[in-house]
């Protein structure tokens, strides 16, 4: 009953974001790959039990794999991919309880990838500092950046 008070007044607080969400509000500016119709699009298909894959601003095509509460999975092309991680953080900063991560994975035909993780508010503004995470969170990180590059080499080798 709180949480149908909470929406209906529009008091929502920031603990009450969804990945979803966070994903409809962000700026075509973070991932230029994608329109905020592409974005629009991966969740319908994804609701609809359908295969979440859209043609992307180069002309591509990028899959959204994943979508759940608190993160989503998108194949941007076979040599990108990319996840986003809505995490709640334990000690707040100012009013900010969430912040989101964006973990980027250049795959390359190895086992050698390279991960550029960035941090930003649920605003989808970067933070200027590296939050203070838990180990589990870190490992959370670690574990995407990981399971991202043994999915690539896994798949070139299923081709050979």
């Amino acid at each position: 009953m709180a949480t149908l008070f909470a929406l209906i007044t529009g008091q929502v607080s920031a603990q009450d974001m969804l990945m979803r969400d966070v994903f409809r509000q962000m700026p075509d500016s973070i991932m230029p790959y994608l329109s905020q119709n592409n974005r629009l699009d991966f969740i319908d298909f994804l609701d609809s039990d359908m295969k979440a894959e859209v043609k992307n601003a180069l002309g591509g095509t990028s899959e959204m794999t994943t979508l759940a509460d608190d993160s989503l999975s998108i194949r941007m092309n076979e040599s990108l991919r990319t996840d986003l991680l809505l995490m709640t953080l334990a000690q707040p900063i100012d009013s900010m309880t969430q912040i989101v991560v964006k973990i980027e994975t250049f795959l390359v035909d190895s086992i050698y990838g390279e991960s550029r993780v960035n941090y930003y508010s649920t605003e989808w503004k970067p933070l200027a500092f590296e939050p203070e995470l838990t180990e589990v969170q870190r490992k959370r990180i670690d574990n995407h950046r990981l399971q991202n590059i043994v999915k690539k080499d896994d798949e070139v080798l299923n081709k050979r």
